[in-house]
């Protein structure tokens, strides 16, 4: 009896003990569905990162996060990579300085079927930042998307109300 004991004891400790897979329950999604949303994924990270990095005025890490040739359409203002950190240069010699309150909400639309370019994965957000000079402060909500390729942003949309941060950069 005792060894039937400990064999069962045994026996439950093992499979107590044994990685467990997990089970996912198959989604009946609509015909003409053409993808899904995320609400964590390390696209979502890298893109958080990056908004660290704009906020620190850190052109070398804010860079590591795009990919060489990335575009970026500011308010339908086309620019490079390299236009777009020259304006780090600019905020700090207009004294102004960045601040991110929140990214909320934040997701990542995932397509079933990939862009001209390649892009499957798109990373939305809306950024609530605050930019200061001296004591005017002006609050701006921007809705970003980011589109990812191979770990890297490579093409970015930013739409916002740019009249007071007009005022603020005089």
């Amino acid at each position: 009896m005792k060894k039937i004991l400990l064999a069962c004891f045994v026996a439950s400790t093992i499979f107590a003990c044994s990685p467990t897979t997990e089970k996912t329950n198959s989604s009946n999604y609509p015909a003409n569905a053409v993808g899904y949303n995320l609400d964590s994924s390390a696209n979502i990270e890298l893109v958080k990162n990056m908004t660290k990095a704009f906020e620190a005025m850190d052109s070398v890490s804010y860079r590591s996060f795009y990919a060489a040739n990335a575009k970026f359409h500011d308010n339908n203002n086309e620019m490079t990579l390299d236009q777009n950190v020259a304006n780090f240069n600019f905020f700090m010699t207009k004294g102004i300085t960045v601040k991110i309150e929140k990214m909320d909400p934040i997701w990542e639309a995932v397509n079933d079927e990939a862009s001209p370019e390649g892009v499957t994965n798109y990373v939305i957000s809306f950024q609530h930042l605050v930019f200061t000079k001296g004591d005017k402060q002006v609050k701006v909500i921007m809705n970003v998307v980011n589109a990812m390729k191979d770990g890297k942003i490579v093409e970015e949309w930013g739409l916002y109300d740019s009249r007071e941060l007009a005022e603020l950069m005089k």
